[in-house]
């Protein structure tokens, strides 16, 4: 600790720029962190030594890995096992969460997507690199993006995700949207498709409640989406005596046949055109004709007149004469005739259902922009991997999983019950620093290290501890 504090006290004294001081202040401590940790890491591969012959291991070798952390780049060395009949391993990195081919731990991973949900992939690396101890390319940002998006959508997608439910949760009532949103795509266009479940569970006074988001699930393919939902709201709820109340625009996969296909068995199904999209279709459908879009939004939404709406229909075809009479705009009014008629029952207005709740939904085209501010507008094109990638880590994002997935499979740092068990004594034994007897030297290696900065330079050379 003293000659700890006297590098420091050296340092200040040494700079009078107060930046440049700084600057070497913090290079100092990262290399000390560093080499603090590298130093620990071989401790602890020390100490799993016992433990892992004892389940018929022997050390063939010891190799070097360097990895990049939250709190820099680190490089230590650590044994091979090998057992006949089994596959290799290295016990010190599985028990780190280090995995195989990968040069990120998961803390520095994790806070690279964090900042790439809200930033293009070379600001991420300009705030990485500025603020971080590690440096990282906007390529490299790209890829750790990429290779999180299909490693989280397997397991999201795996059988086994809901194994660990052992009852069922109730809810009186359950809000179900759905939407697609258009992107540009670097070969062709791309539309990602985007479910939230929503709960109504709190009863703030007699006449309000507060709504309780649940779940999203997003993707660009829609079939991976409704499978996602379905697979959640089967295996999470149990529906028997819920109430379900689907909103959506009506296009191809949001209609309530696919809502209902979702659902399954429940108590009760209502489902509803969205209202914004409805109000749209009129305006866009009745442009040659300002006057009579709000005429008919009024006897379609606040009269639910059947009568009357054609009424205003057949009023607006028979003013189609002069400079109206178009083949154009009488298509128009065909197709919103048609559209009115297909969707009549959807369209029935939330107050004359009697439903035994309030009116809570209608968010899901708001709730796009958590997504759509991130992956439209400035120029940007998406491949097909990236933008599954970015969806899925937002998504995380938004449900507060992103940790959660991080740290099951997706680094490999997930231990079964069985390794945990079996280690648990190992890494005890090398905090005690225990001493482990040999019979010889079956080989060594000595090799010069130069640390980063001139103020380690106590560190430059290291003898490696000896192969066993």
């Amino acid at each position: 600790m003293e000659s700890i504090i006297a590098d420091i006290v050296k340092i200040i004294k040494s700079e009078n720029n107060v930046i440049a001081r700084e600057k070497a202040l913090m290079c100092y401590f990262f290399d000390l962190i560093r080499e603090l940790m590298t130093a620990a890491l071989e401790g602890v591969d020390a100490g799993l030594v016992e433990e892992t012959k004892k389940q018929g291991y022997q050390i063939e070798k010891k190799n070097k890995r360097s990895v990049v952390t939250a709190f820099g780049e680190i490089s230590y060395w650590r044994r091979r096992y090998v057992c006949p009949g089994k596959k290799a391993k290295y016990p010190l990195d599985k028990l780190m969460g280090y995995d195989k081919y990968k040069r990120y731990s998961v803390l520095a991973v994790k806070d690279v997507l964090q900042v790439s949900a809200v930033a293009t992939y070379r600001n991420t690396a300009l705030a990485v690199n500025t603020l971080s101890c590690f440096k990282i390319s906007h390529g490299q940002v790209g890829k750790l993006i990429v290779q999180a998006g299909k490693q989280i959508k397997a397991q999201q997608q795996s059988e086994e995700r809901y194994d660990g439910i052992t009852q069922k949760k109730k809810a009186p009532v359950l809000y179900l949207e759905g939407d697609g949103v258009v992107i540009k795509g670097t070969k062709k266009r791309l539309e990602f498709h985007r479910y939230q479940v929503c709960e109504d569970i709190i009863n703030l006074s007699k006449t309000r409640r507060k709504r309780v988001q649940a779940k999203e699930f997003v993707s660009l393919s829609r079939l991976d989406a409704l499978q996602e939902i379905k697979a959640y709201l089967a295996n999470a709820y149990d529906l028997s005596d819920t109430l379900i109340i689907s909103n959506a625009d009506g296009g191809a996969g949001y209609a309530k046949k696919d809502f209902d296909e979702i659902v399954g068995y429940c108590r009760q199904h209502e489902h509803f055109l969205d209202v914004f999209h409805l109000n749209k279709k009129i305006k866009d459908r009745l442009g040659f004709m300002p006057a009579m879009p709000s005429k008919l939004i009024s006897a379609v939404e606040f009269k639910y007149d059947r009568h009357l709406t054609d009424v205003i229909l057949d009023t607006i075809e028979s003013n189609l004469v002069d400079e109206l009479n178009t083949p154009e705009n009488h298509e128009n009014l065909k197709r919103l005739r048609s559209y009115l008629h297909r969707r009549w029952v959807d369209i029935k207005p939330f107050k004359m259902r009697h439903l035994s709740v309030i009116k809570a939904i209608g968010c899901c085209e708001s709730n796009h922009r958590k997504y759509t501010y991130r992956v439209k507008g400035q120029g940007k094109y998406w491949s097909e991997d990236g933008a599954e990638g970015i969806l899925r880590v937002l998504t995380c994002i938004k449900n507060n999983e992103l940790e959660y997935w991080l740290s099951s499979e997706f680094a490999g740092g997930q231990l079964d019950i069985g390794d945990r068990e079996e280690l648990k004594g190992a890494v005890r034994a090398s905090l005690r620093k225990t001493h482990e007897a040999h019979l010889g030297i079956h080989h060594g290696a000595i090799e010069s290290l130069t640390a980063g900065h001139s103020y380690l330079n106590d560190f430059s050379r290291k003898i490696n501890q000896i192969n066993i």
